[in-house]
């Protein structure tokens, strides 16, 4: 049994490692790779000489790199610069998807999440919520809440429950929010420098 628990166990690391790596490799392929979390269209002229000769554009707080076989830009916070070093268990990836260079058009922004991360956090939700409710359902059904006590133990576990949704919800809407704020920066810096402030 602690042998299976044990393969299971690095199984499941060894594919968070492997998403990971996939996610954050500065290949092409990492373009479309993870999940989007969100998207941002506006109009923005994409400047083909503001990048070097290998498709790089340093800013202030990163770096963009131009993938032309996707007609995307790669935004790349560098997280030393923004003081907080931490990198959160949701990071972002975010592509500035254009359709033409040197010409003003519309540019999408897709922001993208490793796969594991959403299916760990959305596993970790389930798994806390149902159980709250498979206990709720199964101390009701044994006469536990028949008595004054009873029920008040049912609720106060059950609130127990709720909280621990809430604090993970409350986690991962700041890590997003930390992520997001990162990316959004270099965006700005991004826009600013093809623009040629």
């Amino acid at each position: 049994m602690h042998a299976l628990m044990l393969l299971g166990t690095g199984i499941l690391v060894g594919l968070i490692v492997a998403d990971w790596m996939a996610f954050s490799r500065l290949t092409p392929i990492s373009v479309r790779y993870g999940v989007l979390v969100g998207r941002h269209e506006e109009p923005l002229v994409v400047r083909r000489d503001r990048f070097d000769g290998e498709g790089l554009l340093r800013l202030p707080r990163g770096s963009a790199r131009l993938v032309p076989t996707h007609r995307a830009v790669q935004l790349l916070p560098d997280r030393r610069r923004f003081g907080i070093a931490v990198r959160t268990a949701w990071p972002l990836n975010g592509f500035v998807h254009y359709t033409v260079l040197d010409e003003r058009a519309p540019v999408v922004l897709t922001k993208r999440m490793p796969w594991s991360s959403v299916l760990l956090t959305g596993v970790w939700f389930l798994t806390v919520a149902g159980g709250t409710l498979v206990y709720l359902v199964v101390y009701a059904l044994a006469g536990g809440l028949s008595s004054a006590s009873g029920a008040f133990l049912g609720v106060a576990l059950s609130g127990l429950g709720l909280l621990v949704c809430l604090f993970g919800l409350v986690i991962v809407v700041a890590a997003y929010r930390l992520e997001d704020k990162r990316l959004m920066a270099v965006y700005e810096e991004f826009k600013a420098a093809v623009a040629g402030c």
